[in-house]
């Protein structure tokens, strides 16, 4: 007779936990509307990157770490995300931190959003872009202790090696040995801009952000929409009319692009007939 196993597996458990996670940031894809699709992406790969080191802690009891490059390689600062893990040997003696995987480069024209602190260094706002519209990831990790910033001799490397706490090329988001978030409440923003003359992000617009909170437990909650980060930061829900703003600020800077791209049109073809004219009139002129 076979005994009826009534609880599921901790591996079960992660699998349902991330389809959840995954469902919740197709949700935003619906309810964002208007914006590009490699925001959407962005958000995936992120949150796949927390899920994937929260997975690896619990399954390997060793604590892990997302880190998001700030180093000075254009193509990778703000955008290549990895996960690295504490590596150990017999008698679990720690051999050093090495890289889970070679990373992910999120979507061209999108990036992570540098805390406050840091923001300025990375990132020039459009003429109609205030900077309190503009949210910024966040760390909290007062109590915990874990460090923002840390540095590794070489990564993507499996080969373990030491990791510099406070210093270094890479933003970082810390899980204990038992999957627990060590940034409990940090928020995690993705941004849309592309790189300017200076290697800097410029934003046209506040918002195209999406992101999502770290809960204590390790797993993630995505914002669907740029008002859910505006809640999460100001702690107060927007108004129906607040809405409308909004709304009606994205129309606006829509509408702005239109006509600028219109106007870039009309002076083009406005070029093109005055070459044509004298091109035809230059030999009536010669007879």
């Amino acid at each position: 007779m076979h005994r009826r196993r009534s609880a599921f597996t901790l591996i079960e458990m992660l699998v349902v936990i991330g389809v959840i996670a995954i469902m919740a940031a197709g949700i935003s894809m619906v309810n964002f509307g208007g914006g590009s699709q490699s925001i959407y992406t962005a958000q995936q790969i992120m949150v796949g990157a927390f899920f994937e080191a929260k997975t690896v802690s619990l399954t390997r009891h060793t604590e892990t770490r997302v880190v998001i490059y700030k180093g000075k390689d254009d193509a990778r600062r703000l955008r290549q995300v990895g996960v690295i893990y504490l590596a150990t040997g017999d008698d679990d003696i720690s051999m050093g931190w090495a890289s889970l995987n070679e990373g992910t480069i999120l979507p061209e024209g999108t990036f992570f959003v540098p805390p406050s602190a840091d923001f300025k260094d990375f990132v020039v706002l459009g003429p109609d872009v205030k900077e309190d519209e503009v949210y910024k990831s966040t760390f909290n990790n007062g109590y915990t202790g874990s460090y923002t910033v840390v540095g590794m001799q070489d990564f993507p490397s499996i080969k373990p090696s030491n990791l510099s706490e406070g210093n270094g090329d890479f933003y970082s988001y810390h899980f204990s040995s038992d999957g627990m978030s060590m940034n409990p409440g940090a928020r995690v923003i993705i941004g849309q801009g592309r790189l300017d003359a200076k290697g800097k992000y410029k934003m046209d617009s506040a918002y195209g952000e999406l992101g999502f909170v770290i809960h204590r437990i390790g797993n993630t909650i995505p914002f669907t929409s740029y008002e859910e980060i505006k809640a999460a930061f100001t702690g107060k829900a927007p108004s129906d009319d607040e809405d409308k703003d909004e709304d009606k600020k994205k129309d606006e800077d829509k509408d702005k692009k239109d006509s600028k791209k219109d106007n870039q049109a009309k002076s083009g073809n406005a070029d093109n007939t005055t070459e044509g004219g004298a091109a035809a009139a230059q030999p009536a002129a010669s007879n």
